[in-house]
């Protein structure tokens, strides 16, 4: 009898079926809360830079992160800003997954240091400014001449793109030898559905009134300003 108790004692410390522990349910964080549904791929463009964007972007629901955590406007473009950075950061990473635990903490990390004041999106808070749409400039033969004439005058560029990320500007940047001039950017991953005033908009919306103030900027364009971007700036375009 001892021996048949043991035997199913081994059995039971053996068998796959019985190690087989049940995997406990994924416990959300709850910060899915704070996004607005991932667009379709056919929609994730812009229409008025003719464009398919190359980064998929997350946008903020500003709402809850304007009730629950007290963030201003420029905080909530902010945390866009720098998850979507790091998010692309690491999906671009050999496993190219990120769990939704991984990407809770990361969401989490990332609210922490934009409430201890980091900041990714720093311009130029005094003096006129330049604001250069580069979606319709880039594969111009001229851009690179008209941007080192522009610098001449001493105030400060920024590169503002609705199809490419930061790191697209970058590398454009790299690629035409432009690094001695300083340039700024503000790429897509900053864009979103909302403007300064926190109303939703129909779509997306270039943020520029939270860093350029209309009465020292100069938004130049090739050809119209798109919708994306708020009116009321002094618009100039390229080819004059």
């Amino acid at each position: 009898m001892k021996y048949l108790i043991s035997l199913l004692l081994l059995a039971s410390c053996t068998s796959p079926s019985v190690m087989k522990l049940p995997s406990e349910p994924y416990q959300t964080a709850g910060t899915e809360q704070f996004f607005l549904p991932e667009l379709p791929t056919w929609a994730n463009g812009s229409l008025s830079a003719n464009c398919a964007r190359n980064v998929s972007v997350r946008y903020l629901d500003h709402g809850p992160m304007e009730k629950l955590h007290a963030l201003d406007f420029v905080s909530r473009v902010e945390l866009q800003t720098q998850f979507n950075r790091k998010w692309k950061q690491r999906y671009s990473s050999s496993t190219k997954v990120i769990t939704p635990q991984e990407e809770a903490v990361l969401f989490l990390e990332t609210l922490e240091q934009v409430k201890s004041g980091l900041k990714e999106l720093r311009y130029p808070a005094q003096g006129a400014i330049h604001v250069v749409w580069w979606d319709q400039l880039k594969d111009r033969a001229r851009a690179k001449p008209w941007l080192l004439n522009l610098a001449n005058q001493g105030n400060p560029i920024v590169l503002v793109s609705l199809c490419t990320d930061d790191n697209g500007l970058d590398r454009w940047i790299e690629d035409q030898k432009l690094e001695e001039l300083g340039l700024f950017t503000l790429g897509a991953e900053s864009a979103g559905p909302y403007d300064l005033e926190s109303g939703i908009k129909s779509g997306v919306v270039m943020p520029l009134a939270a860093f350029f103030p209309r009465e020292r900027t100069t938004l130049w364009t090739v050809g119209h300003p798109p919708a994306e971007f708020p009116v009321g700036y002094n618009v100039r375009n390229v080819e004059e």
